[in-house]
């Protein structure tokens, strides 16, 4: 999870509500390329006029990658009305990693606006699987005990217990796929909610009318596991039953 500041110095009390979420599945390593050039730029030496003359060069066509990506953090940077428009504008032609690039870019433009409209700082925070309004977008995955498959009161109960805990924690399940032993659910879940707490409360309420559940769970908000990080997952809570 990384967490974009404006001078990487964020009070630990500040509110939760002063940071977006990056909506956009963003791959890690792009967000790790992008901090570290964000981080190599001070804000200090940016002169304003110079940028928007550079941000032409977004649009032409032969402009080398590595000089647009300075380009996109440098307009990220000016946190300014008319930077904010040519990054809305670039968005829409962009592709690839550039658009990567710029989606957060433009997070990081609108939240330095945000920081000087408001008077207070601000940040944002971008996983591999993105996220929506306050809430961050997590796959975990759940079986039944001793590997056997699931009937279909099971996963009616499974699916009934899960979908219960949105209100409670003011999650959003999104999907809920069930296979022959095992369910791999997306969730959004609250940044001031602990992703284990609404999880380990799903499987409760999936074992009331009795112990259909392992307790233990993989959860992940980088990416949506594999079938072989799924195949490993259920190996080893296997091992771990017998």
């Amino acid at each position: 999870m990384k967490n974009m500041e404006r001078d990487r110095h964020i009070d630990p009390e500040d509110e939760l509500n002063n940071f977006g979420v990056v909506e956009s599945p963003i791959d890690l390593s792009v967000q790790e390329e992008y901090q570290d050039l964000s981080d190599s730029i001070s804000i200090d030496n940016v002169n304003y006029e110079e940028v928007l003359t550079e941000a032409d060069r977004l649009f032409v066509q032969g402009t080398p990658i590595e000089a647009k990506k300075r380009i996109l953090i440098l307009l990220a940077h000016l946190g300014t009305m008319e930077s904010s428009k040519i990054l809305e504008r670039y968005l829409k032609v962009s592709e690839g990693t550039l658009k990567d690039w710029t989606i957060l870019s433009l997070k990081e433009c609108r939240m330095f606006l945000e920081s000087v409209l408001l008077k207070e700082e601000g940040g944002f925070i971008s996983t591999g699987l993105g996220g929506k309004d306050n809430k961050l977008r997590y796959y975990f995955i759940v079986s039944k005990r001793e590997g056997r498959p699931l009937t279909r009161s099971e996963r009616e109960t499974l699916e009934e217990g899960f979908k219960g805990i949105n209100d409670e924690y003011g999650a959003e399940i999104e999907e809920i796929n069930v296979g022959t032993n095992y369910a791999m659910i997306r969730i959004l879940v609250p940044m001031d909610v602990a992703v284990g707490e609404v999880i380990e409360e799903g499987i409760r309420r999936s074992n009331r009318m009795g112990e259909i559940l392992f307790f233990d769970y993989y959860v992940t908000n980088v990416k949506k596991p594999t079938k072989e990080e799924i195949s490993k997952y259920l190996s080893d809570i296997r091992r771990k039953g017998e």
